[in-house]
């Protein structure tokens, strides 16, 4: 069915229902009357969804042509003209290389689903995030790196062990001190993950003399790798060096510059956010200083598990591990935090004895053995001695093998 046929039927079920309505009389004309207000706003928002026009939620109107559609005739020159404007207001080298222009192209074509949940994602998240680049003197355009890295998703995580919003790997992790243990893995927590993030990206930064091409390209494939291309290059003009990167890597900087182009431009582009989550401004942090389980926070407050579950993703078994370690946030919406502290009390009594008793215990993971390793590296790359790495995998000696299995156990807190 053409849209303006869905239209012309839904305005045509709106008047049948007016005529309905208007032989309505009596105690029952308000009611009637009610529903017949709910009954177009329920057509309405219905058309304009399956239109295709517009996003309630964000208040982003739309109704021309599809993403894809726009894919198809990509204004290359008005794409470059809008880069270069946000380029003179950075310090990010957003230049409009091809290969941007080609991912931009890539993004409309076959991602607008995917853009437009981050879009509706974003206000949960890009502020925090802002917040904490401005405060590090970062460019706020690193704000895109979880967009690629986990979808803006904290329970993200990858089939190597990536995990989190920037998707940190253990080690990496531990070196930026975000606790990981039995209860409590920070690399989920939105604020924790941002700080160590930002320390990171600046090492990075550092280490390329302040190439944030060749640094972005280093936290997607490692420095091994981008060192490697270097070499092989002869250069390090980023855009010299890419040919010689992994496939992935090669896209991940140009996509980091569409995707600063496609935000700033949704209209434009034709997409249109979805999803929309809790902003950060709607959301408060209460510091917890007693073991406290989620179903105990849900009865207080009047949410429900998930969501509390989903607002605060770096507690691994539904509790708060408030005793331990000088007390764990707890996030909740704004309106919820007068209910939390008056409801506390009477919580704490539900149910006591399901309350565990808690005591961090490491996480152990498994490292595989690589060409080149022996067990000082591997022991100083993950914060332990060679000791306790012979201790926990029952080794007499110092000898090791390529793709020999170790298991490695964190310090707790």
């Amino acid at each position: 069915m053409a849209q303006s046929d869905s239209l012309e039927y839904a305005l045509n079920s709106v008047r049948v229902e007016s005529d309905r309505v208007s032989e309505q009389h009596g105690e029952y004309l308000d009611s009637a009357a009610m529903s017949f207000a709910q009954r177009v706003d329920s057509l309405w928002l219905a058309w304009c969804k399956e239109a295709h026009c517009a996003s309630i939620d964000s208040t982003v109107w739309f109704a021309g042509t599809s993403s894809k559609q726009l894919a198809k005739s990509l204004d290359t020159m008005a794409v470059v003209r809008d880069l270069a404007d946000l380029d003179r207001r950075t310090s990010f080298d957003l230049a409009p290389h091809g290969a941007v222009l080609d991912r931009i192209a890539f993004m409309m074509r076959s991602r607008p689903v995917f853009l437009g949940k981050m879009m509706g994602r974003a206000p949960r998240y890009f502020p925090m995030f802002e917040e904490a680049l401005d405060r590090h003197g970062l460019p706020l355009e690193l704000k895109y790196l979880p967009v690629l890295e986990s979808g803006l998703n904290p329970l993200a995580r990858s089939n190597a062990g990536a995990t989190g919003l920037w998707q940190f790997m253990y080690p990496t992790a531990r070196r930026h001190e975000l606790e990981i243990n039995s209860w409590v893995d920070e690399r989920k927590d939105p604020a924790a993950s941002t700080e160590a993030a930002c320390l990171f990206l600046k090492r990075l930064f550092k280490i390329y003399d302040g190439d944030w091409h060749l640094a972005l390209a280093a936290y997607n494939a490692g420095s091994g790798n981008v060192n490697k291309a270097i070499r092989r290059s002869g250069s390090r003009d980023f855009w010299r060096v890419r040919r010689f990167l992994p496939r992935e890597t090669a896209k991940y900087v140009p996509s980091i510059i569409a995707l600063a182009y496609l935000f700033a431009h949704p209209v434009e582009a034709g997409l249109i956010p979805s999803e929309t989550a809790v902003p950060t401004f709607a959301l408060d942090t209460i510091m917890v200083y007693r073991n406290v389980r989620f179903d105990q926070v849900a009865k207080a407050t009047g949410r429900s598990v998930e969501e509390v579950a989903q607002l605060n993703p770096q507690y691994r078994k539904e509790v708060v591990p408030g005793a331990i370690g000088g007390g764990w946030p707890i996030v909740l919406p704004v309106e919820s935090v007068g209910p939390f502290l008056e409801g506390m009390p009477e919580a704490l009594l539900w149910e006591p004895h399901r309350t565990p008793e808690v005591r961090f215990e490491p996480e152990v993971i498994a490292y595989r053995v690589r060409n080149g390793d022996v067990l000082g590296t591997i022991a100083r790359k993950h914060g332990v001695s060679v000791r306790e790495l012979k201790k926990w995998n029952g080794l007499s000696g110092d000898m090791i093998r390529a793709g020999q299995k170790l298991y490695i156990h964190a310090d707790p807190r």
